[in-house]
């Protein structure tokens, strides 16, 4: 049976068939090479590449709590099917005879690195499930601080200002900040703040400061950075993380340099559970397709959920009762609204911002978050903290060193704030969370708004069992705030009652 071609060719497949037996024998060439040592070679490099990559990626501050539990019955990993096979087990031995056959067999490489490899990833797997059964079930709300760690931490100093944060504005009902008719929302330099009787608060940026108003509360906190060595990998692995992500964004199209909005000229990453702007209710901050990747791949950053853990861990130490309190009426709106996300395991902040690249911020007030509340931010990138990126809180005229890698809480809802500019060539970045006053409002309001509320028989008058009268609430957040000398029996009664 032949078959034509479109050039009229013709070629059949049996042709092969009638050759002669001369020209259809096939040569067969021997050689040295072993293929079972070169496939139990692959496997073992494969199994050393993977338990390298395991050993990269291991991050030891993940696994503090944890030990290695010699009980553990999770069964050993099962041998690697690509066995080396002798000559006499092989299932062409018998039917080709080598010539090589009575040479000794090249030994087989050693096993000890792979066991040891094999260990490491058994080890990581434990510890893994480990975790996930110890933490099953757990919200952030669950996390407490160690009892230690105020003990070990470094002495923390204080700095009074002659303000009361009583005169802060804040608006009716005291939930949110109030509007400014002064806003400036444009950059302040160093020399114009001095001008205008800024104060100059030089800070390393490791050490505890805690700014105090005029009645002794603890109204700012200048965290600084955990006593951890790793910690400056830590930043410069969150910022090359955030300045990828700047890059992708240019490229896409989906941000341009030299954009201006409220807070700057940077590009800020959002997400989380916010409530206000027009929402009807709580709800979790909607991207575009693209957005949505770039924020996906952000907060699996694990350098970036160290420092969102930090931050929250720095209000539980220095604001245990608004910590507690956050974790109280946080904790009934995650469970009442089941389709919120927490945007890290270890904070209790429900929002975050990442300012990726040139994040200068312009003077503005956050009016949108919890006025009685503290937001955490941390800044990094490569800058001189004494010539430019200050942080400066104008009602308490203070202008504060803010270096690269230290962390700051501070009420951003009802005190305005900016950065000073840094010089040329410098980058600067920070990551900022918050919770918006709304969804405290909505929880109050019996998981309702204040227009739903209104619209009910009796509305009006629970609306103001809850808000008091005119600045009643404002002075019952306030109390919030812990006093430098009771700051001791706050944690106490916060983690220990």
């Amino acid at each position: 049976m032949s078959r034509r071609t479109r050039s009229g060719a013709q070629f059949s497949p049996y042709e092969l068939l009638n050759l002669p037996n001369s020209l259809r024998s096939f040569e067969i060439i021997r050689t040295n090479i072993s293929l079972d040592a070169l496939l139990h070679d692959a496997v073992a490099d494969d199994d050393l590449y993977a338990a390298e990559q395991e050993a990269a990626n291991y991050n030891p501050e993940d696994d503090w709590e944890d030990v290695d539990d010699p009980d553990s019955t999770l069964p050993p990993s099962p041998p690697s099917p690509l066995t080396p096979l002798t000559p006499s087990s092989s299932p062409t031995s018998s039917a080709v005879p080598s010539p090589q056959a009575s040479r000794p067999a090249s030994p087989a490489p050693s096993s000890v690195p792979v066991e040891k490899a094999r260990g490491k990833q058994q080890a990581a797997v434990r510890r893994s499930r480990r975790r996930q059964r110890q933490h099953a079930g757990e919200t952030p709300y669950d996390k407490r601080p160690d009892a230690r760690y105020s003990q070990s931490h470094r002495q923390q100093e204080s700095h009074t200002v002659h303000f009361d944060l009583a005169d802060a504005p804040a608006a009716a009902g005291a939930w949110v900040g109030r509007q400014r008719a002064n806003a400036t929302h444009r950059l302040r330099t160093l020399p114009e703040l001095l001008d205008e009787g800024g104060e100059v608060v030089e800070w390393n940026g490791r050490d505890p400061k805690l700014i105090v108003d005029a009645q002794g509360r603890i109204i700012a906190i200048l965290l600084g950075t955990p006593e951890d060595g790793e910690w400056p990998r830590v930043i410069e692995d969150a910022v090359a993380a955030m300045a990828r992500a700047r890059r992708e964004a240019i490229r896409s199209g989906e941000w341009r340099v030299g954009t201006v909005h409220r807070r700057g000229t940077h590009l800020p990453v959002r997400d989380g559970v916010s409530f206000g702007g027009g929402q009807k209710k709580p709800g979790n901050l909607c991207h575009s397709r693209f957005m949505r990747r770039l924020v996906r791949r952000l907060l699996r950053n694990k350098s970036i959920r160290r420092i969102a853990g930090f931050q929250s861990m720095g209000l539980a130490l220095y604001a245990p009762k608004l910590y507690r309190y956050y974790c109280k009426v946080l904790r009934t709106l995650f469970r009442n609204h089941p389709k919120l996300i927490h945007t890290f395991p270890n904070s209790i902040f429900p929002a975050i911002t990442l300012n990726c690249g040139d994040t200068v911020t312009f003077e503005h007030c956050d009016i949108h978050n919890c006025v009685h509340g503290l937001c955490g931010i941390t800044s990094g990138g490569h800058f001189d903290h004494v010539l430019g990126g200050h942080l400066y809180l104008r009602q308490l005229r203070l202008i504060i060193q803010f270096p690269s890698g230290a962390t700051v809480l501070i009420p951003s809802g009802c005190l305005d704030h900016g950065n000073t500019p840094i010089q040329h060539n410098e980058t600067r970045y920070s990551v900022t969370q918050y919770a918006a006053g709304g969804l405290f409002r909505w929880a109050a309001y019996g998981f309702q708004s204040a227009k739903s509320l209104l619209a009910q028989p009796g509305g009006q008058d629970v609306k103001d069992a809850f808000d008091g009268v005119p600045g009643s609430r404002w002075k019952w957040g306030l109390n919030l705030f812990s006093k430098h000398d009771e700051l001791d029996a706050d944690r106490v009664a916060a983690f220990q009652s």
